[in-house]
């Protein structure tokens, strides 16, 4: 009797127990009605049905959608239990049936008063208590004990730490995008110091390629691009914005300052440069150069996107889903969209680059003392220059003298790269062989005759440029059209630059005059294609041309021969194809009588050059596009379906604001400008950018968010798996002023980071999504990050820091299919091997290894790319001659390391550089083989080897060199390789 009471007692209370608790409105209702019914039945009143809602309690009672005094009258639970098509919801049509579970979920709900709560996002943050742990030991700080809580309440057991070589380069991947060397490698392995580890931290987020690697995370969002967008796509500048982004971080600018610059750098009092630099993040909105476009519909999609892209970044919030009518699930309205882009309606721009500032290269990090000195000093010098240039004017054209041309003796040719130059039977010089893309050409030239008479001081010298039928479309120029871009045409005497004074030619490309080629302006040069108006006057591209350049001073050709420098430093292949010299003594007209004057002139320029040459760029100011402000800002109406043209005029101007679900605080903040908005989005009342931003810093490290959907964090959204966590880090970084590197350095030195991502049985059934963190996470690189890694990897990395996008080279053909070709000027020298953030992006047609990457064309802002595995990638790693470049510079490395003495050593140390960790002897084994079989494949045709392999190393034969680059391939090709782990 006693054990069936203590049975009785102990089911009583169990039922008691599932009596009492009560339903979660938002974890268990909240999803149900926003996934099933508030698509018909929410805050949208244009989609509404039945004039019935269900996502404000007291509208849903008194549309009897929930009787709280008869629970079989409620409406709700009368249609979702009802088996008449009908009246059954939600209809079948809309193909989203309520499970048993749920249905039973809301009658337990409505049974218990039907109680509605504040969506989690939208409550103002406070900070949770630690929780209290019973395994002290394993936890580092307090990141983990709310990890351990959860993992305990599912009865899983924590990962143990992973070794130290899987946690550098870990670490390396997440903070600078780049993988350890192998010397950094063995010292963090043998350091037994306790603080190995943080100091291994410290140093990471020291580094300068700490910015380059969480600034591109931030451009993903900013929408950066280097190109206007839509179907012309002209390139733009913002590399100085991009700048500021890499510097902001690397200087650990507090994020809600980093905030406010951005959204309204321009309205703080006295905005430096810089600040209005930063603004450039909404200027990232695409321009339609097309011819005809109304200005005024590109500049409301800009303002939409600009709208759009704060919600996104800021928020985490779909408000771009209120640009047509009211949110259909968040409970923002149609007027509320068009109240937070009043905000950005203050902006002059106008589908234009327009307003702008001047920026210099690196002024972003800061110019030292000395060089803003030289910058004013050069700026006083070009000042000088152009009023000495009106002084000098020669009203006298070139073109009227009567030249009497003699031919110069042709002591030497040679180029650059040492591809030869053909010296014709006429004295002429053609290129035959393939140059290098922006060949340089170096002529020295001798008297006329050994006579030693007056024809020796040449005043001029000629250039003729001549068709060739070797050349494409018969030259004169090596370009696929006959064209050329001559940059720079240079004289040289024992070594020391002869001052140019004016250069002539027949005929010139518009925009492409004969004098770029003396400006020192490597961005100029002479070039000779036609428009229709020099077409229609019978100018011709593909014929003879010639140019004359006059010397300030007369040059003696018998005391010293002249070289003659001829750069194509603008476009790949634009080079002069056929050409040929000729010098006069006829005086030049004028140059006597201001001989002074050009004296001086020559002296201002010399000086000025020199001042270039000192400062980055050359002291060349860009203009960055920034906002700014009108005088008077147009009135904002509600856009009737979105439609730019029907603004509800009726209905009245609105005025700036934020949605009345996002304030938190006791009274409502006042509204006036973006910078009011800037400090509310980063203010203490604001509940989601912190949330926000610290969920999506933690996708990066862990593959995914504490709310697995970092771009909605509205009612669509995912619940937090770690609620407390995420406010308590939220909370965290607010109190230590935002900074961002505090954030970084809390979750890295956790133990939850730091844990192996080896996977075990017992996750299968308990947790097979690592949803509690039991272990890390194994994840793709970005597509930046790949092509980074193997540049590391090989030894080849330039690891400047900023400045203009590069050209690395792409597959021929990219641009067959847009609408207007790109120049893509390969680079040849130190930028072909910078880091792949730095690379020209065209939205449409990017670098095609990041678009095989994943990565978006950044017409709108990207909160969180898609990672693929797909067979091209693997091909894209096997066969681009980048990979193919990288694995070379490798193997070459490794080869050329004198410490390495056995073969064994080297397929280590190429192990070690591309995947950190030693082999073990099996792995080891499977190298050597494969280097062997190389070895035997090169050796029984070397002629391959030599096409494979165009460089050699000391002490290693081409053949080896070979062998090994195949072996770099192959590793530089494994998942391991491409794998964060």
């Amino acid at each position: 009797m006693l054990g069936c009471v203590l049975l009785l007692s102990s089911s009583c209370s169990t039922l008691f127990a599932e009596e009492v608790k009560l339903v979660d409105f938002g974890r268990e209702i909240r999803p149900i009605l926003s996934n099933h019914c508030f698509q018909c039945h929410g805050s949208d009143e244009g989609t509404r049905e039945a004039d019935m809602r269900l996502d404000l309690r007291e509208a849903a009672i008194e549309a009897g959608a929930i009787n709280l005094d008869e629970l079989s009258e409620s409406e709700l639970l009368q249609r979702i239990k009802s088996h008449d098509d009908s009246t059954k919801m939600p209809p079948a049509e809309v193909n989203k049936p309520l499970t048993p579970q749920q249905i039973s979920t809301l009658e337990l709900w409505i049974k218990q008063g039907a109680e509605y709560g504040d969506h989690w996002a939208f409550e103002r943050i406070e900070k949770p208590a630690i929780p209290e742990t019973s395994e002290d030991t394993w936890c580092r700080n307090e990141i983990d004990a709310f990890i351990l809580r959860k993992l305990q309440s599912a009865n899983l057991k924590h990962s143990p730490e992973a070794n130290r070589e899987t946690l550098i380069r870990r670490l390396y991947q997440d903070l600078l995008g780049l993988l350890p060397d192998p010397t950094e490698v063995t010292a963090f392995v043998n350091d037994k110091s306790p603080q190995a580890y943080q100091k291994l931290v410290d140093r990471l987020l020291a580094s300068p390629h700490y910015g380059e690697r969480w600034g591109r995370h931030w451009l993903d969002q900013a929408r950066y691009a280097d190109s206007h967008g839509h179907t012309i796509d002209g390139p733009r500048v913002m590399w100085p914005y991009r700048d500021w982004v890499i510097n902001a971080i690397n200087d650990d600018m507090p994020f809600d300052q980093f905030t406010i610059e951005q959204i309204a750098g321009d309205l703080l009092p006295n905005a430096t440069k810089s600040q209005q630099v930063a603004t450039a993040f909404h200027r990232n909105t695409m321009i339609n150069q097309e011819g005809g476009v109304k200005p005024d519909e590109y500049r409301n999609e800009a303002l939409i996107d600009r709208t759009n892209t704060t919600g996104a970044v800021w928020l985490g919030l779909t408000v771009g889903c209120t640009q047509c009518h009211s949110h259909k699930f968040d409970p923002i309205s149609h007027d509320e969209y068009y109240s937070l882009y009043a905000f950005f309606n203050d902006a002059a721009d106008s589908n234009n680059t327009g307003p702008t500032v001047d920026v210099y290269e690196e002024e972003m990090f800061g110019w030292s003392d000395e060089q803003n000195q030289q910058l004013a000093e050069l700026k006083k010098l070009q000042k000088s220059i152009v009023d000495l240039e009106k002084q000098t004017k020669d009203e006298t054209g070139l073109e009227k003298v009567e030249w009497d041309w003699v031919k110069p003796q042709l002591v030497k040719h040679e180029t650059e790269s040492g591809v030869p130059l053909s010296l014709l039977d006429e004295g002429s010089f053609l290129v035959k062989e393939k140059p290098a893309p922006n060949e340089t050409f170096k002529v020295t030239l001798g008297p006329p005759d050994s006579k030693g008479n007056g024809e020796n001081n040449i005043t001029a010298i000629r250039l003729r440029v001549l068709p060739h039928d070797t050349l494409p479309s018969n030259g004169p120029g090596y370009a696929s059209n006959g064209n050329f871009v001559l940059t720079d045409f240079s004289i040289f005497v024992d070594g020391e630059a002869q001052p140019l004074d004016r250069a002539w030619a027949d005929h010139s490309q518009p925009k492409f005059d004969v004098s770029g080629a003396i400006d020192n302006d490597v961005k100029s040069g002479w070039a000779i294609n036609v428009d229709s108006a020099q077409a229609k006057a019978g100018k011709k591209m593909n014929a003879p041309h010639e140019a004359v350049f006059t010397f300030l001073k007369p040059v003696n050709l018998q005391d010293a021969a002249i070289e003659v420098v001829m750069k194509h430093a603008s476009n790949s292949n634009y080079l002069v194809g056929h050409f040929a010299f000729d010098v006069t003594s006829t005086p030049v007209p004028g140059a006597e009588d201001q001989s002074e004057l050009k004296a001086e002139l020559a002296a201002a320029k010399k000086q000025a050059a020199k001042l270039e040459s000192l400062l980055p760029g050359q002291g060349k100011p860009v203009k960055q596009m920034v906002i700014k402000q009108q005088t008077k800002i147009p009135a904002t109406y509600r856009l009737v379906r979105g439609d730019f043209l029907d603004p509800d005029e009726e209905g009245g101007a609105l005025s700036p604001t934020v949605p009345a679900s996002l304030i938190t605080g006791q009274e409502k903040p006042e509204f006036k400008s973006r910078l009011d908005l800037a400090h509310w989005l980063v203010s203490r009342d604001n509940p989601l950018t912190a949330r926000v931003t610290v969920n999506r810093v933690w996708a990066k490290y862990f593959g995914r968010g504490l709310v697995e959907t970092e771009n909605d964090f509205g009612f669509q959204g995912t619940q937090p798996t770690h609620p407390e966590l995420l406010d308590w880090l939220s909370v965290s970084l607010m109190e230590n002023e935002w900074s961002m590197k505090e954030l970084h350095r809390l979750i890295v030195s956790s133990a939850t980071y730091r844990q192996t991502s080896d996977f075990r049985t017992e996750y299968t059934e308990k947790d097979p999504g690592n949803y509690l963190l039991a272990r890390q996470s194994r994840f793709r690189v970005e597509a930046e990050i790949v092509r980074d890694q193997a540049l590391s990897a090989s030894g080849l990395l330039t690891p400047d820091l900023g400045g203009p996008s590069v050209y690395p080279p792409q597959p021929d053909g990219v641009y067959n299919f847009t609408q207007s070709k790109k120049s893509w000027p390969t680079e040849t020298g130190a930028d072909r091997y910078r880091r792949t953030m730095y690379t020209m992006f065209y939205r449409s047609a990017p670098y095609p290894l990041l678009s095989t990457f994943d990565t978006p064309d950044f017409s709108t802002t990207c909160t969180r790319r898609v990672r693929s595995n797909t067979p091209l990638q693997s091909l894209t790693m096997a066969n681009d001659v980048v990979f193919q470049e990288f694995a070379a510079g490798l193997a070459k490395r490794v080869a050329n390391d004198a410490s390495i003495k056995s073969l064994n050593d080297q397929l280590r140390q190429l192990f070690r550089f591309t995947l950190t960790r030693t082999p073990n002897p099996d792995e080891l084994d499977v190298l050597s083989h494969f280097y062997h079989r190389e070895l035997e494949r090169f050796q029984a045709t070397p002629k391959s080897a030599e096409e494979y392999v165009q460089t050699e190393a000391e002490g290693t034969d081409r053949l080896q060199l070979a062998a090994l680059t195949s072996l770099a391939r192959v590793l530089l090709n494994t998942d391991e390789f491409m794998t964060r782990n």
